[in-house]
């Protein structure tokens, strides 16, 4: 009997059949589940840690989180964010997630105290990777791979690379449906029921690209038409069969991820984005590639696959006990196409993060549309992470049946661990100073190691299979855990704890809102580094953004501006103009000053002219007295016939929501209303009912022009974009779930 035969039943023999494979499949994901359970201990079993305690999580991510669930919980769909920057288009900029379906269900959960729950979120992240696990362990089983290999790939997705190292929400949440995406492609390109296989593949894409974040989904995209150019050109001929899906999968990719790109193409024509050049740069402006070279992987980072703590950017540390088995798949099973496909597939990532090192992500840089906003090349080595554990599977298959290979992989485990030790002993005696974090690569060489050891005496029949995967599996979960994101979580006694400081103002917020009349604050900066806006629900002039829209760029430097706005309140240690009166004194030496100047939210005026641009519109402002902008507005190019009267005005606001306005206005005669917030398309009026046009009065505010007497003005956020986006998504979604009926997944 061979060493292969005796292992059979083992658990890494190829998958059985009758009642107890469907046990097992039903068994593997609850295993899953309980492992990555464990594996988060720090926040699924305490109560001590969070992933929450990093600048963009928790002066951004989370008060975006927070305002978004606030909203559903009040019965409205959050579009529109008021809180920030007089109000921004908060689906429109893609990062809140606001258009991501399983975001709405961690939206409506119970709320405390009117606050999005931490432990909630932890448990979002939780499932998040679990999820990402149980993609990724489907994906293998679909290619034949056994069970253990497929939770050993599963596992090594979610917890390891990447993955492993990534918190920020959107990008997971996107990054999760690669696995299926690639189920779907492959088996469209086997010719098993190539048009919806194509298509639902297509569809999951557009999901990933719902998530909010679409830097990830573009570098799959990228592996996905690599994938199509392989199968449409297989063999060296064009194989017209996969036409039809290729097509199918582009018009299901594009109907799915309406929701999200319709409404970020909008905005983005309209916005600014700051994305580490030297300026800002438009929807037409190119993404410079100094850009992407500055944030590509470094060579130096290669080590870094399996030494810990040896990069720039990205993570790329994937572990020994992955890399390992990757190299046994080449070596032992590179006839096997998908063996070479996925080969591919992870070298392509690798290059591609390499940015101008890598020489051909400079080319695809210049050659594919939209490739340039994904401008951090370094995050591509998800692709070639997702790659090695696909390959890591094939080889945890074929370890027993290679000889020469898997003796000399051993053999090198067992020098690479002790030449780690040998290196930091030297390093420990003639080094003053620690260049590295000498633990965690101590770690990867005790690891190298019990790996070399465990492969060995699986080769040998000292151990069974089973053991031998048990042993394989806790070897890579320690290297995760000591490489991943977990290693560094914060404690909550943690003394600069940044999560405490949206605490630390409640009473201001608290004064602010008990003042009488719409309130709209600006706050410093320095002293409040979070978007106290939306983490408070108060109208705040200023936000921490990747993005803003160019009206109130181009006027925010003008205090006039601001004052146009209904900047009421300002919130700092000092008072910044003259004329602020301190009203408020509250915790950390903050005041709440007012500002005496600061306009009504709602007012009128009888005369309008013509500015050419935004430099006059900035002229204007530094130039006209409150006074005579009270009196008169400007807009850029056309302006509308307005009447001059000796009868006053009445401009009263009746009701504000994120997403709606009323106003009432008894006019003396013809003129316009204006609304001190932020213009934007999307946004509708109607007069006594009736459709009415909105100017950009002052070149970035609200008017509606109104005749003379008594009108109810209403403006409404119901951007076409979003409609349409809806609507489009909404028909991929039900055309996909009718696809997989047709083609009826087997999950095995």
């Amino acid at each position: 009997m061979t060493v292969a035969e005796k292992h059979q039943g083992d658990g890494i023999q190829p998958r059985a059949v009758g009642w107890r494979s469907a046990a097992r499949a039903l068994a593997v994901p609850a295993l899953l589940l309980l492992i990555i359970v464990l594996f988060y201990w720090k926040i699924t079993l305490t109560k001590q840690y969070t992933w929450l305690d990093a600048p963009d999580f928790a002066y951004q991510v989370l008060p975006w989180y927070q305002f978004q669930a606030s909203e559903w919980h009040q019965g409205r769909i959050p579009l529109w964010d008021p809180y920030l920057w007089g109000g921004q288009p908060l689906i429109g900029q893609a990062q809140p997630g606001a258009a991501y379906p399983p975001n709405w269900l961690l939206f409506r959960l119970p709320l405390r105290d009117g606050k999005i729950r931490r432990d909630f979120l932890h448990w979002f992240y939780v499932l998040t990777h679990y999820f990402a696990a149980l993609f990724c362990y489907w994906l293998c089983r679909d290619l034949h791979r056994s069970r253990g290999a497929s939770l050993l790939a599963g596992l090594g997705f979610s917890l390891s690379g990447w993955f492993g190292s990534t918190e920020w929400p959107q990008m997971m949440n996107g990054a999760m449906w690669a696995p299926l995406i690639l189920l779907f492609l492959l088996r469209a390109l086997r010719g098993e029921r190539p048009f919806p296989n194509a298509a639902i593949s297509g569809a999951l894409l557009g999901m990933a690209f719902l998530s909010g974040h679409h830097q990830i989904p573009i570098f799959v995209a990228l592996a996905c038409g690599g994938l199509w150019i392989y199968g449409l050109f297989r063999g060296g001929r064009l194989n017209t069969g996969l036409l039809a899906p290729a097509a199918a999968f582009g018009i299901f990719l594009l109907l799915v991820s309406a929701l999200q790109t319709l409404p970020a193409y909008e905005y983005g024509k309209l916005a600014l984005r700051w994305v580490g050049a030297a300026n800002p740069v438009g929807w037409k402006d190119a993404v410079p590639y100094t850009v992407h070279a500055n944030f590509g992987l470094y060579p130096f980072s290669i080590l870094g696959i399996v030494i810990p703590g040896f990069f720039r950017h990205a993570d790329p540390f994937i572990g020994l006990v992955l890399a390992g088995f990757a190299f046994i798949a080449l070596a032992a099973a590179w006839r096997e196409r998908n063996v070479r496909l996925f080969a591919a597939v992870a070298i392509g990532g690798l290059i591609y993060s390499l940015s101008w090192h890598g020489l051909f992500q400079g080319i695809v840089y210049a050659l594919v549309p939209v490739v340039d906003k994904a401008r951090n090349a370094s995050m591509a080595v998800f692709i070639f992470h997702l790659g090695i554990v696909v390959l890591a599977a094939y080889g945890l298959d074929a370890y027993l049946n290679e000889e020469r290979w898997t003796a000399r992989l051993v053999k090198g485990l067992a020098i690479f661990g002790g030449f780690i030790f040998a290196a930091l002993l030297f390093a420990s005696v003639s080094v003053a100073q620690r260049p590295m974090d000498y633990d965690r690569v101590a770690l990867a060489g005790f690891i190298a190691l019990l790996l070399a050891g465990a492969l060995h005496g699986w080769k040998h029949g000292h151990i069974t299979g089973r053991t031998a995967l048990v042993l394989v599996t806790m070897l890579m979960l320690m290297e995760a855990g000591a490489a991943g994101s977990s290693f560094a979580w914060a404690h909550r006694d943690k003394p600069d704890s940044l999560l405490k400081k949206l605490s630390q103002h409640d009473d201001i917020a608290a004064f602010l809102k008990q003042q009488p009349g719409p309130v709209r604050a600006e706050v410093d900066a320095n002293e409040i580094p979070y978007n106290f806006g939306d983490w408070h629900a108060i109208d705040t002039v200023g936000g921490y953004l990747a993005s803003l829209t160019i009206n109130i760029h181009q006027v925010q430097p003008h205090l006039n501006a601001r004052l146009l706005m209904g900047t009421n309140y300002y919130v700092g240690k000092t008072p910044t103009r003259p004329g602020q009166i301190d009203l408020f004194a509250g915790g950390g030496g903050l005041h709440v000053f007012s500002n005496p100047g600061a306009f009504p939210r709602a007012w009128s005026v009888h005369q309008a002219t013509s500015v050419p641009g935004w430099d006059e519109v900035g002229l204007r402002l530094d130039r006209d007295s409150p006074e005579a902008l009270r009196q008169a507005t400007f807009l850029i190019g056309e302006t509308p016939a307005l009447g001059t009267c000796a009868a006053p005005d009445n401009v009263r606001l009746l009701t504000r929501a994120p997403n709606r306005l009323v106003i009432e206005a008894d006019m003396g005669c013809r003129g316009m209303v204006v609304a001190g917030d932020l213009a934007f398309p999307g946004w509708y009026a109607s007069v006594d009912g009736k459709p009415a046009r909105l100017w950009d009065a002052y070149g970035f505010l609200r008017g509606v022009v109104v005749e003379g007497g008594r009108h109810r003005i209403e403006m409404r956020y119901r951007p076409r974009s979003v409609v349409w986006g809806a609507t489009l998504t909404a028909l991929g979604l039900l055309g996909t779930i009718l696809l997989a009926i047709v083609v009826r997944p087997r999950w095995r």
